[in-house]
């Protein structure tokens, strides 16, 4: 896996934790694990299943509806050029 993805998931990770630690109004100070957090909201990490999955479907939107990519993935480009100035 590549070493930015890798950091770009602990980030998003880092934040969704964060994020409940605020609304469960705990400080910085008190020891309480990022395990203990989530059972105490009795959530799940998902933050980051909902990005990749956002991700994934907003590829499929733009290759099904912008001709541009789908000419370049089909090779649909023809190979005249126009004639005149741009």
């Amino acid at each position: 896996m590549d070493p930015r993805k890798k950091k770009e998931e602990r980030v998003m990770n880092t934040f969704e934790t964060w994020c409940w630690r605020r609304v469960l109004k705990t400080k910085w100070t008190d020891r309480i694990t990022n395990d203990e957090v989530f059972q105490r909201v009795k959530e799940k990490r998902f933050l980051l299943n909902i990005l990749k999955n956002r991700h994934h479907s907003w590829i499929g939107h733009t290759v099904r509806h912008n001709e541009f990519v789908v000419n370049i993935l089909e090779g649909a480009i023809s190979g005249n050029k126009a004639l005149g100035r741009p």
